[in-house]
């Protein structure tokens, strides 16, 4: 059964082009337009791995994981963040959440996939 990532991005093209080719790496993906649509598919939807963005619309990218993170039945979901934002300027509050890995905007898919894989295979 392959690995289920849940990517959050509102940019959609760039969600799209995530899922297209995390789905043809093998992985079952569920693609969330923003924070808040995620955190309801997460009621029902119990990925290995979330990528999200930061800044987004209705619910941003560490509402999200602070959300996720005080639910019991989520908190052990890692988290990986996907953002143009330098890492540096949020990697004090990135720690204390307990991310797995900040992923910088732009990044190569290869990139990506190698993150990816070392966050699974753990």
């Amino acid at each position: 059964m392959p690995k289920k990532i849940m990517v959050v991005e509102d940019t959609p093209d760039l969600l799209q082009h995530v899922t297209d080719f995390l789905t043809m790496e093998g992985y079952d993906v569920e693609p969330c337009s923003n924070g808040h649509d995620a955190y309801r598919k997460l009621a029902y939807s119990k990925p290995d791995l979330i990528i999200t963005d930061l800044l987004m619309p209705k619910l941003d990218g560490f509402a999200l994981i602070e959300k996720i993170k005080q639910d019991k039945t989520m908190q052990h979901i890692p988290v990986a963040i996907f953002s143009a934002k330098p890492p540096h300027e949020n990697e004090a509050r990135a720690l204390s959440l307990n991310v797995q890995a900040f992923i910088k905007k732009p990044c190569s898919l290869d990139d990506l996939h190698e993150i990816v894989k070392s966050i699974l295979d753990k």
